[in-house]
């Protein structure tokens, strides 16, 4: 039978598609196509969905796990409004007044105003830049933002059609604005004056597992999430994403198994046909997978060539974290904390390079707390610490884990005024081999194949593959990126290419 076309028929489709991985891309990609009329199935390995974002509970105590700054809620808020919802009535959502601090081991310390206005004078006030310097960073990482966003973000860079819109002829003539063609510090150092800064800023490369010396000043566009566009935090903390889009999708019809591992995607005469599960092969028209797309060729398609850029491209950074209950309040802390190292370059060069993680490193400390009081007993704060580690490469990991908490305690101490360790009730760690075990991230790598390289953003792998017909990719180790605003445009563009096929094939009567 050929598929109606939308303006046909919505809603009357047999397409039938499966989606694996229950990831926010997955949820996003199966809300996407349930709304268009598709027949959606999703099998998670796991018990609960979300991916990389989930959550643990211990002892009164709840901690966001994986995803922790939320900006452009506007790509969650687009999914209710598509499927004719009001995004209020599954999430609610706050915006704290500072939600960021910045700390350095001189004892400065920079708050970061929601209120830009206020940050202005914040960083005039307590930095070597001026008023009109901090303005025009701010009107140029919107200007990227506006020259990248229908070029790199909302759009396939694998599809030579995309390069004839207005939009991206734009964005190419104004090229040389986005910096590719600079690295991130380069950029920043053209920016400002104050090392600080230029610090500060840099740090937004790990939002993406790279090393700012290394990856394109047009990244400096992640800034724009934050400063510009503002962070949120949703009411319940930010699992309440997750669990707000598995409502919405089982509403819309969608079918989500759980404990439920793929063994393998099954091919026939070049096409993805379905997948097999406890030994079973289910069929479908279309496959998409959300899980790392290097465990999509290595362990679901084993006999598939892998593409050469995905095994050839440097991995991303990890993440070493320690989860503590603490028993006590720090006023001085904000939501999102971070204190920088000194000398950055030579953090990351030990990050990549040396794959190990150096005394010099910087430290970020999210507490949900602050804002989600219930996340933490009366007079009590949960403690997220996240450190950049690199991925899994034959280390050990329980000896670079003493050295790493023993020199984090000694930097809280000098920033803080205090001995932390009495204070800290439980701990749970999590270094790169948890990462792989429990969200499926290959060799620990978080955010995928790194940035790093001045075309690294046009070499993140497509949202589709030609090797292999109506195999389709999301998630944060596909193209745009990782994050929760990339992994859910992720999924807009990759169910894009779907709608547009499958129009196509309904038009010549394939379907």
């Amino acid at each position: 039978m050929g598929l109606l076309t939308m303006d046909d028929q919505p809603n009357k489709t047999e397409k039938r598609v499966i989606i694996i991985g229950a990831g926010l891309a997955g949820l996003a990609a199966a809300i996407r196509l349930a709304s268009k009329g598709f027949s959606v199935r999703v099998f998670e390995a796991n018990e609960m969905a979300g991916g990389k974002m989930h959550e643990w509970h211990n002892e009164g105590f709840r901690f966001d796990m994986g995803p922790s700054v939320f900006t452009m809620p506007q790509y969650v808020e687009e999914l209710f409004q598509l499927a004719g919802r009001r995004p209020e009535d599954y999430i609610e959502l706050m915006r704290p007044t500072l939600p960021f601090n910045y700390f350095f081991d001189d004892g400065l310390v920079l708050n970061f105003y929601a209120d830009l206005e206020k940050l202005i004078r914040e960083l005039t006030d307590k930095t070597l830049d001026d008023e009109a310097t901090i303005r025009r960073f701010l009107q140029d990482i919107a200007t990227k933002f506006e020259l990248t966003e229908n070029v790199f973000l909302q759009n396939s860079l694998h599809v030579f059609a995309n390069y004839l819109t207005k939009d991206v002829l734009k964005g190419l003539i104004n090229f040389r604005k986005v910096e590719v063609f600079r690295s991130m510090d380069q950029a920043n150092k053209r920016n400002f004056r104050d090392e600080h800064t230029i610090r500060l800023f840099n740090a937004f490369a790990s939002y993406l597992g790279s090393n700012p010396f290394k990856a394109p000043g047009v990244l400096n566009v992640i800034s724009h999430f934050q400063l510009n566009a503002g962070i949120f935090l949703p009411t319940g903390g930010m699992y309440s994403i997750a669990r707000a889009l598995v409502r919405l999708a089982e509403e819309l019809g969608v079918s989500i198994r759980y404990n439920a591992p793929v063994e393998r995607i099954v091919v026939k005469q070049g096409r993805a046909a379905g997948i097999q599960v406890g030994g079973e092969e289910i069929s479908s028209d279309l496959v998409v997978s959300n899980i790392d797309v290097y465990n999509t060729y290595k362990h679901l398609l084993p006999q598939h060539k892998s593409p050469a850029l995905l095994l050839n491209r440097q991995k991303s950074h990890s993440a070493l974290v320690f989860l503590w209950g603490v028993n006590k309040s720090f006023p001085q802390l904000a939501l999102h904390n971070m204190m920088l190292s000194n000398d950055m370059k030579d953090e990351y060069n030990t990050v990549f390079l040396n794959a190990d993680v150096g005394d010099d490193f910087t430290v970020y400390l999210y507490i949900s707390s602050k804002c989600n009081q219930s996340d933490a007993p009366e007079g009590c704060e949960n403690w997220y610490i996240l450190i950049n580690a690199p991925h899994l490469q034959n280390q050990n990991w329980d000896e670079i884990t003493a050295r790493v908490r023993e020199r984090l305690l000694q930097r809280l101490e000098l920033i803080l005024g205090e001995d932390i360790t009495p204070h800290i009730a439980f701990e749970k760690v999590q270094d790169p081999r948890n990462h792989q075990q429990q969200t499926g991230a290959a060799f620990g790598a978080i955010y995928g194949n790194s940035l790093n390289g001045t075309f690294s953003v046009f070499l993140r792998h497509p949202n589709f593959t030609g090797r292999i017909k109506n195999l389709f990719f999301c998630g944060g180790t596909v193209h745009p990126g990782a994050g929760v605003p990339l992994s859910l445009l992720s999924a807009k563009i990759t169910t894009g290419l779907i709608e547009k096929k499958s129009k196509q094939e309904a038009h010549a009567g394939l379907g």
